[in-house]
């Protein structure tokens, strides 16, 4: 008769035969582990999001609800990634402006952005 092992620890597995775990404790952390690695990428992406989200918010409270431009170069010094956006929307002017959840920007002149934030 062979003898199986715990595919966490490696303890060997006593009782059923299609048994995989010794107990609760390496099943749960099997399945985090798998859980975590599966999931590393959704979380550095949402993490972005949420930071892009977080500094238009901050620069369109701080222009407050008076239209004004900040400079491209300086919303990236704030830690902005232009290449992380939740969608796109088309404004009645014909522009488009790039949004982050429910904020967002459009380019107004050469390397300056307007924040929006949507209703």
């Amino acid at each position: 008769m062979q003898t199986k092992n715990c595919s966490f620890c490696g303890a060997n597995l006593l009782g059923r035969v299609d048994k995989k775990y010794c107990n609760d404790y390496c099943r749960t952390a099997s399945h985090n582990q798998k859980k975590s690695e599966n999931n590393q990428q959704i979380k550095l992406v949402d993490t972005a999001l949420k930071r892009n989200r977080k500094i238009l918010a901050d620069v369109f409270d701080r222009l407050g609800q008076q239209p004004g431009a900040i400079l491209e170069r300086k919303i990236q010094e704030l830690g902005f990634v232009f290449h992380f956006h939740t969608h796109t929307i088309q404004l009645k002017n014909g522009k488009e402006g790039v949004c982050c959840y429910d904020y967002g920007y459009v380019r107004t002149k050469q390397g300056e952005l307007a924040i929006i934030k949507l209703n």
